[in-house]
């Protein structure tokens, strides 16, 4: 089944992971309606085409690691202020 390839990049400092990309990965299948092997034919008026329609589950992959917090933490202000 068609698939997508999900690119991460990987905060080891907080955990976070953050999306820098996907490509879509092609199953070669002629019963996949997404594949470049699926016939432009299949189906008639009388049965139309039932070939899976959707994508399985992504593939997630951390590209890179760094040892600084992710964007999102960088831009929270975590310093509590008191008003006493």
């Amino acid at each position: 089944m068609c698939h997508r390839q999900l690119r991460f990049v990987k905060s080891t400092a907080c955990g976070h992971l953050t999306f820098t990309g996907e490509t879509n990965i092609d199953c070669r299948s002629r019963h996949c309606h997404l594949s470049t092997a699926h016939p432009p034919s299949c189906g008639s008026p009388r049965a139309p085409c039932n070939c899976k329609r959707y994508y399985g589950q992504p593939q997630r992959i951390v590209t890179n690691e760094v040892g600084l917090q992710c964007p999102a933490n960088n831009s929270r202000d975590l310093t509590i202020h008191h008003d006493w």
